[in-house]
């Protein structure tokens, strides 16, 4: 659960790191915020901590079946991206599983649920190469750090 200020900062992380990752590639910056707002909307739906509106329920639908399919990035890298979808979502899954287990569990959860990030640096590898990967792969462990527990 978070509060609005904490959402703020982390949508102020990820804007930066999104705009990091894709570089001047603007179908790639737009595929990394659909995937954002999955996440966000996704989580809201599991930890029930906020309202939804049907309207984001939309555009959860919307993005799944229309804008990502449509995304000239995704459709280009979709055998790497569409492979990272599946890993990013069992580990999210798998997460809230163990979070309930014992301490060891509970670490792998920790890590596991922001699994997400990890599109990050293949995304910048895609549009800027090597280099700019193992930047981006530094600044997401700096940027999305998190207390055991948090």
């Amino acid at each position: 659960m978070s509060s609005p200020q904490e959402r703020e900062e982390l949508n102020e992380k990820v804007d930066f790191i999104i705009k990091e990752a894709a570089g001047e590639n603007q179908a790639a910056s737009e595929y990394l915020y659909m995937l954002a707002a999955c996440g966000r909307i996704v989580d809201d739906i599991f930890d029930q901590d906020v309202e939804l509106a049907k309207e984001d329920l939309l555009t959860l639908a919307e993005i799944l079946f229309v804008r990502l399919p449509a995304n000239v990035f995704y459709r280009e890298h979709q055998d790497f991206l569409f492979s990272q979808h599946v890993v990013m979502w069992n580990a999210w899954d798998v997460s809230n599983v163990l979070s309930n287990g014992n301490a060891t569990a509970k670490i792998y959860a920790h890590v596991l649920r922001d699994y997400i990030n990890e599109v990050l640096p293949l995304v910048a590898l895609l549009t800027q190469g090597h280099n700019k990967m193992k930047d981006i792969n530094s600044l997401v462990r700096t940027l999305f750090q998190k207390e055991l527990g948090d």
